[in-house]
């Protein structure tokens, strides 16, 4: 099947570039030329495809002549040796390929053969040396590799000035397929379910990043689940029996406190606020600020805790707020010094972007509305009543029925009785209305940017040591276990739930994500003193290399991690600079709900000046395997801000499918300042190949290397 391959609209795009740029010839290389013109002391004009340069001949030729001409220098002018004699033009590819065989002394063999005649036709200039390791490196192809991919990897490596060797070689094929990443990613999971030889620890910690690859919104489905649980709970219709189950199951999680049970496990938030929910920062603080010497070293552990185990703070942010607080000496401890020492972290967290601790959250406050002074009340409810009508996840209905409860407080009567009351009616009420936004609506944030299952966390008082993404993760995959069938049915509506509410952010988050989790810039990152080294080495590619020195770890496992590896690898080297134009491929393995697919995304466009991308000019290539469409491309150009779309597939209903969507496609660009041009649909037999041409420049650097953008 002929479709818009990735190097194709490369070259188109550079075409016009690439014929100004003048050929990158190296000492040794040996190319198939044309002589244009004569110059005296034996200087010709050379042709060579779509270039043509000035250089010194040993001997004199004559013009329209077409050699193999090998460069025997370039300082200080490009100097060329005749290595055959005049090349008949209408003999036919073969006679023309054995004549430089012959003429370099190298072997006839088969692969050899199609080497030569590849070079010949795309005019890449090639040394003995090379074309000698090239044809090792073909005769070694893994099965399902194709010797036209090896070939345009084996010009990219030339392109780039790479050595050719094993590992770059299959790093470039590995990269520039579209497919398989997912099924790759498949096979090296089930082999380290069986490879018995590696230690329960590494396998233990492989799977796990594995499975946050394959379960991008096991969070969400987590939230769901929690909410979809807490709906059963306060459900007069659900069984003693089937509660005590989902009881139990909380526990497990760390949810609940080991003495929870079907009558008291809604009043846990009572006990005392968590410390190791990410949010607690805030209320630590806020806390600090009216603590005595005594309760503000107790505080001060606490929130040295919950910076540690934030998982939002890279090493150096924790090390900076460490620091501050070592300040704290409870011998000499005022309430001056407090607030001074909590202002100086607040001024720390504002810089670092993280929540905004002057204003808590609605779940925040109620958690600490036990420990405010009855002379304080009266301006702590106020601050109770805007923080709910400022609470973006609430609806209308929602937020009345919490200030009427709040209305039914006394101030003139807030014993410490009265107030439990209050915040039981209020824990309840907002149990209920976050546990229907987490279910419905599970990736909505709020101004803060704490979601609906967040607020759930903090108002059950989680107080496990592990992150909350974790606590998610593990309920999802604790009930999805469970053999109880009114269990599998409750996943299965919050996996649903989940499915029905995703959208466009959504996705991208979701892909970011998988980016992350890949580590597909680990070596990028290692460079920045700034980023959590704990974090990078928790990602898939820096265990993957660990794994392959693992003494332990089986053959047929370290071949499977070399694949992945070789493929992230791949899309760097394929990544980068040409003069201003720049281009990006990624490949992402998604997995939604059992279905697998490859997204593979090609962009290219140009840098300005100042070194930063031009929005106004770019090309998108977006290769996709859709369970029902079957193999798509979508080919987004963009010029002057004004976009075109072509999508590529073989349903002849596919024209009538999108009509409907051209609207909100046409709102949602006009929205970014951009205008559709037009959406058009084909079939990939539609799409006419482009002519390969060469991009290269002179260069006197033998063992040059490249730069790549990660």
């Amino acid at each position: 099947m002929a479709y818009t391959s990735f190097s194709s609209i490369q070259m188109q795009q550079n075409q016009s570039l690439n014929t100004q740029q003048p050929v990158a010839l190296k000492q040794g290389q040996v190319f198939h030329g044309t002589i244009k013109q004569l110059f005296p002391d034996n200087q010709a004009e050379v042709q060579l495809g779509g270039h043509r340069f000035m250089a010194k001949l040993e001997v004199p030729m004559q013009a329209g002549n077409a050699h193999y001409f090998q460069v025997t220098g370039i300082e200080p002018d490009l100097q060329l040796k005749v290595v055959s004699g005049p090349i008949n033009q209408t003999g036919t590819i073969t006679q023309q390929i054995n004549q430089l065989l012959d003429s370099m002394h190298l072997p006839k063999t088969s692969e050899m053969q199609q080497i030569a005649a590849y070079f010949l036709k795309e005019n890449v200039p090639m040394s003995k040396e090379q074309l000698t390791q090239a044809e090792q490196l073909v005769k070694q192809l893994p099965a399902g590799v194709t010797m036209k991919d090896a070939l345009h990897a084996l010009q990219k490596i030339i392109d780039l000035k790479m050595p050719m060797q094993q590992d770059t070689f299959q790093a470039l094929i590995q990269g520039g397929m579209k497919q398989g990443f997912t099924q790759t990613i498949d096979a090296l999971r089930q082999l380290l379910q069986q490879d018995t030889s590696l230690s329960p620890a590494i396998r233990d910690q492989l799977l796990q990043q594995l499975q946050l690859l394959a379960k991008p919104f096991e969070t969400e489905t987590g939230g769901a689940i929690l909410a979809k649980i807490i709906q059963s709970l306060t459900d007069a219709n659900t069984s003693s029996t089937d509660k005590n189950i989902l009881i139990q199951m909380l526990k497990e999680v760390g949810i609940l406190p080991k003495n929870a049970n079907i009558f008291n496990w809604s009043t846990t938030a009572l006990q005392g606020p968590s410390v190791s929910h990410s949010n607690s920062i805030g209320h630590l603080l806020q806390q600090i600020q009216t603590a005595t010497p005594k309760e503000a070293t107790q505080l001060i552990s606490q929130l040295q805790m919950a910076i540690t185990n934030n998982a939002d703070f890279t090493d150096s942010q924790r090390a900076e707020l460490q620091q501050n607080l070592m300040k704290f000496n409870a011998a000499q401890s005022s309430q001056q010094a407090l607030s001074t020492l909590v202002k100086e972290l607040q001024g720390q967290l504002g810089k670092m972007r993280q929540m905004s601790i002057t204003a808590p959250s609605t779940t925040q406050l109620l958690q600490s509305i036990q420990s405010v002074s009855q002379k304080d009340m009266p301006d702590f409810i106020t601050q109770l009543k805007v923080s709910i009508e400022s609470q973006s996840l609430l609806s209308a209905s929602q937020k009345e029925i919490l200030i009427n409860t709040l209305g039914k407080f006394s101030l003139a009567n807030n014993t410490p009785q009265s107030i439990q009351v209050l915040v039981k009616e209020l824990q309840g009420q907002l149990m209920q209305a976050f546990s229907r936004i987490a279910e419905q609506q599970p990736f909505k944030t709020d101004e803060q940017n704490i979601t609906a299952k967040q607020h759930l966390i903090t108002l059950m008082n989680v107080s496990n040591s592990t992150t909350d993404d974790m606590t998610f993760r593990v309920l999802t995959q604790i009930t999805s276990k469970s053999g109880e069938p009114f269990i599998q049915q409750l996943v299965s509506q919050a996996e649903q739930s989940v499915h029905n509410a995703i959208d466009s952010k959504a996705l991208e988050s979701a892909m970011k994500q998988t980016l992350h989790h890949l580590g597909l810039s680990y070596e990028a990152k290692l460079l920045d003193k700034t980023a959590d080294m704990q974090q990078l080495a928790g990602q898939l590619k820096p265990q993957l290399l660990s794994l392959l020195q693992e003494p332990t770890a089986s053959n047929a496992t370290k071949a499977v991690a070399e694949q992945i590896v070789a493929r992230m690898n791949g899309m760097q080297y394929l990544s980068g600079e040409n003069g201003p134009q720049h281009q990006l491929i990624m490949q992402i393995p998604l997995e939604f709900f059992g279905r697998k697919t490859d997204a593979t995304l090609q962009w290219n466009g140009r840098m300005k000046d100042n070194g930063k991308i031009d929005a106004d000019y770019a090309r998108i290539l977006f290769y996709l395997q859709l369970n029902s469409l079957q193999e798509t491309v979508v080919d987004m150009q963009v010029q002057s801000r004004v976009v075109t779309v072509t999508v590529y597939n073989e349903n002849d209903q596919l024209k009538e499918l999108a009509e409907p969507l051209k609207t909100a496609l046409k709102k949602g660009l006009s929205s970014h300042d951009y205008q559709l041009s037009g959406v058009f649909m084909k079939k990939f037999a539609e799409n006419q190949p482009v002519k390969t041409t060469l991009n290269a420049k002179t260069s006197k650097d033998v063992n040059g290397g490249v730069d790549f953008r990660i």
